[in-house]
């Protein structure tokens, strides 16, 4: 794309929206934000006033469709992901998709047929923990053989305080979809069955959910669990543990140095999402706008939001039968591999 800035329009100006947006504008080489869009116009603007005046459309096809707009991210509610992305493949435009990918499996093989007729990858899902450090580096350590063949992914996903009406389902869809990809990534193996346990956040409501557990089963035999945790009360965070025929690989709890003090050992612990994962937000981006400038597709593509969707439907289902439930997924198409 020569030398020129690539001109994004980004869809969803909310939390997630607004750390993407102000990456690219204040910490992405090559790249600056032309457009935004969000049902909330009052955001919109203020978004766009923090990125010089950026266009601010009500519609997100139109944003699709502006002919100065080169790619797109898309960051907004979740069900409307695959609609968007099928938008911007249809338009010929890179797009980096929020995960997950969509809310169903169906969905989800819709995205992936559309880029298949495109005939080249166009986009990238927001798995962003490929860009955190501490996870390439325990990925790195184990294919270099540190501890010989993996046998069981343990992932722990916390979050500080319940702030929504959760369902087993949602909490599914929209939270252990990350540790669901993780493992499949870290483990370099697909998941071949999910049985899923959790505790009610309310009585009441028996599909509510303050704490959830899928149980896998890999091809290769290994095994795993994905643990969540939605009302910690102390704070945030994710850690993953591989146990090998040789050894265990674990990343660490907490970025924050430990204190020893009066008698006492202590390490402070990150508040939420944002102060756990910055640099990785902002090494996803560029990643992306480096790729677009190559004219090339990297990171985590439709089909591992595709396959993340599989396994999520497999413990949906689990859920609903109380019982360990199979993947059912088709080839991988040549272009993924």
């Amino acid at each position: 794309m020569g030398s020129e800035n690539t001109k994004v329009g980004v869809i969803g100006t909310g939390a997630i929206g607004g750390v993407h947006t102000e990456n690219l504008m204040r910490r992405t080489l090559g790249a600056t934000v032309v457009a935004v869009m969000d049902i909330d116009q009052e955001r919109a603007n203020a978004v766009a006033a923090g990125c010089g005046g950026a266009r601010v459309y009500a519609d997100a096809g139109e944003l699709i469709s502006d002919p100065t707009v080169d790619a797109v991210l898309i960051a907004s509610t979740d069900h409307t992901h695959a609609d968007f992305a099928i938008a911007c493949l249809e338009a010929g435009k890179p797009v980096l998709c929020e995960k997950p990918l969509a809310t169903t499996m169906i969905d989800a093989e819709r995205v992936v047929r559309a880029e298949l007729a495109v005939g080249r990858r166009l986009l990238q899902v927001g798995f962003m923990r490929e860009y955190d450090h501490a996870h390439r580096d325990l990925v790195d350590l184990l294919q270099g053989g540190a501890i010989g063949a993996a046998l069981k992914f343990r992932g722990v996903h916390i979050n500080p305080v319940f702030r929504r009406k959760l369902t087993i389902e949602s909490v599914i869809t929209n939270s252990l979809i990350h540790d669901i990809h993780s493992a499949r990534w870290i483990m370099g193996d697909e998941i071949r069955s999910a049985y899923v346990q959790w505790a009610p956040a309310d009585p009441a409501r028996p599909r509510s959910a303050r704490l959830a557990d899928i149980q896998v089963i890999f091809e290769s035999g290994a095994i795993g669990s994905l643990e969540y945790n939605g009302d910690s009360g102390y704070g945030y965070e994710v850690t993953v543990e591989v146990t090998g025929e040789t050894g265990r690989l674990t990343t660490a709890s907490h970025p924050s140095p430990a204190l020893r003090q009066s008698g006492t050992l202590s390490r402070a612990i990150t508040p939420n999402w944002p102060e756990r994962f910055p640099q990785a937000y902002v090494d996803e981006v560029q990643d992306w706008i480096d790729a677009i400038r190559r004219n090339e597709a990297t990171g985590p593509s439709a089909w591992d939001g595709y396959m993340s969707l599989v396994v999520a439907q497999a413990a949906i289902r689990s859920a609903e039968t109380g019982k360990p439930q199979p993947t059912n997924a088709g080839d991988k198409p040549p272009m993924y591999h």
